[in-house]
């Protein structure tokens, strides 16, 4: 009984951490390769990258629709003096 208990708490102490692991953080990367049809490649950081990888194709490179964007600042204005 008492190599089953350990056996018992090895298993369990294998299996607690993965449980309360979170998802890993995905990078998410600014550019997307576009072809005929499907969602897209969105692995590039760079618009060179996305423009070298689909020369001599039919694709073409767009911005990753699906990042959050920043918000825009809007014109810089001054204030009035009296």
């Amino acid at each position: 009984m008492t190599m089953r208990k350990l056996l018992l708490i090895a298993v369990a102490a294998a299996i607690v951490p993965v449980l309360g692991a979170g998802p890993s953080a995905a990078q998410q990367y600014p550019f997307c390769r576009k072809g005929e049809a499907g969602p897209g490649d969105c692995r590039y950081s760079t618009l060179e990258q996305c423009e070298a990888a689909v020369s001599g194709t039919s694709g073409y490179c767009q911005p990753n629709y699906w990042l959050p964007q920043a918000p825009q600042a809007g014109p810089h204005r001054r204030a009035r003096r009296s």
